[in-house]
């Protein structure tokens, strides 16, 4: 069978492989910016979150950041390690609480900077990727 006439040619059109790609991109946009924080993308968001809502069990803080539990473990090793985050005994013992310290609360707001820059020019690689109209209007049906 060539190429012309296979039936997975309407695969190039995959919106799941369209946004993987996009994710990508606006990963490394990010990380980009934030090269000399001391802060990954991925753990200002972490930070970010805590900074807004205060205190919250690991669940919850995996739902409000669209992560699996077991990701967002691994993303808090390292915030713990450099005193950015502290794990807190709730009243039930099963549930464990993640607070943002006065540390990680400093290095947040000293990365803020980065994030806007990244998040003002981010429209830019969403428009190469080729997928920022069709994001919008799939993602307001979610």
């Amino acid at each position: 069978m060539s190429a012309k006439t296979s039936p997975f040619l309407i695969c190039r059109d995959c919106t799941c492989s369209a946004l993987r790609r996009a994710s990508r991109a606006v990963t490394q946009h990010f990380e980009a910016y934030f090269r000399g924080t001391g802060l990954r993308a991925t753990q200002f968001t972490v930070l970010a979150a805590l900074a807004q809502t205060g205190p919250l069990a690991i669940s919850l803080l995996a739902a409000e950041l669209g992560l699996e539990r077991t990701s967002l473990t691994r993303n808090l090793r390292p915030l713990e390690k450099m005193g950015f985050v502290v794990t807190l005994a709730d009243d039930d013992q099963r549930i464990r609480l993640i607070k943002i310290t006065k540390r990680g609360e400093a290095a947040a707001l000293a990365a803020l900077g980065a994030w806007k820059q990244a998040q003002s020019s981010v429209g830019e690689v969403l428009n190469r990727s080729g997928v920022r109209e069709r994001l919008i209007t799939d993602t307001r049906r979610i």
